[in-house]
């Protein structure tokens, strides 16, 4: 069933668990995911990013995208990640997602403020939920972020903005990680008790386990996975290349439908999402 962001992340943020964001470039990948959520009955989300378009266009991934939520048996927020611009935002709108994503977190505070509220305006004005980020979520190859969220600029921030959900640094990274990264929890801490709003953590692939868990049971109610999907993909294709040189195309899309499954079942289980749908 097709869900705004806010349905999904009210009862996560009640029973402290995470909900799985997961990067979808391909109908495996979708088939995959959704599997998964149906058969461990879990709420989930499928999302895209802007700079995916060029090899999955937001145009054509987003009737398949939300007919497949429609379809689903469990919750489906379909969210757009990591929009550039209102325009972007507005593209997203206007093709039926529940949920954007302005990330305004390169800019300087005030005008990540100002271009965050134009869109949350717009988008509430069409019923659909906003995500922001605030803080400087670091790239794979460097050990920490940026720059970790404020805690006194976080509540600026959503106060002036209405989100409904925000992104934030706490040691995070996008990419795969060459170290495991070290999260900052007390600032996590600091951060929901300041807000009471769900939280976002991006750069999901390659944390810890005992990471994973302070997250989810200190505020982060959304975690974004991409980079663990594209190498699980990767690996199986292999495995069944070397196990069998003639592999045609048809038992390849099975292998990447599998191994989407896979890969989200196991973060389903990870963020304790599993068994949250009746």
């Amino acid at each position: 069933m097709l869900c705004t962001l806010s349905e999904i992340l009210r009862d996560a943020n009640e029973r402290h668990y995470g909900v799985g964001a997961f990067n979808c470039l391909s109908l495996e990948n979708v088939m995959g995911a959704l599997e998964a959520a149906e058969e461990l009955h879990s709420p989930i989300i499928l999302q895209l990013a802007e700079v995916q378009f060029p090899e999955a266009p937001l145009e054509l991934m987003a009737p398949l995208f939300l007919r497949a939520a429609e379809r689903s048996s469990v919750p489906v927020c379909v969210h757009l990640d990591h929009g550039q611009s209102f325009e972007t935002c507005a593209r997203a709108l206007r093709l039926g997602f529940t949920s954007v994503m302005f990330d305004g977190a390169a800019l300087p505070f005030d005008e990540n403020v100002r271009n965050t509220l134009l869109v949350a305006r717009m988008a509430k004005a069409a019923g659909v939920d906003v995500e922001a980020e605030l803080g400087r979520v670091g790239d794979s190859g460097v050990d920490t972020a940026d720059v970790f969220t404020d805690v006194e600029e976080s509540v600026r921030f959503v106060e002036a903005t209405g989100v409904d959900a925000l992104a934030i640094a706490i040691g995070n990274l996008h990419g795969h990680y060459i170290h495991t990264p070290q999260l900052n929890i007390r600032r996590l801490i600091e951060i929901h008790e300041a807000n009471q709003l769900p939280l976002v953590l991006h750069g999901g692939s390659g944390t810890s386990v005992e990471d994973f868990k302070a997250c989810i049971h200190n505020g982060i109610c959304k975690i974004n996975v991409a980079t663990a999907i594209q190498r699980g993909i990767m690996k199986r294709i292999c495995q069944r290349m070397e196990a069998e040189a003639e592999v045609g195309y048809i038992p390849l899309k099975q292998v990447m439908i599998d191994a989407s499954r896979e890969v989200v079942a196991e973060h389903i289980r990870l963020f304790e999402s599993n068994d949250r749908v009746s």
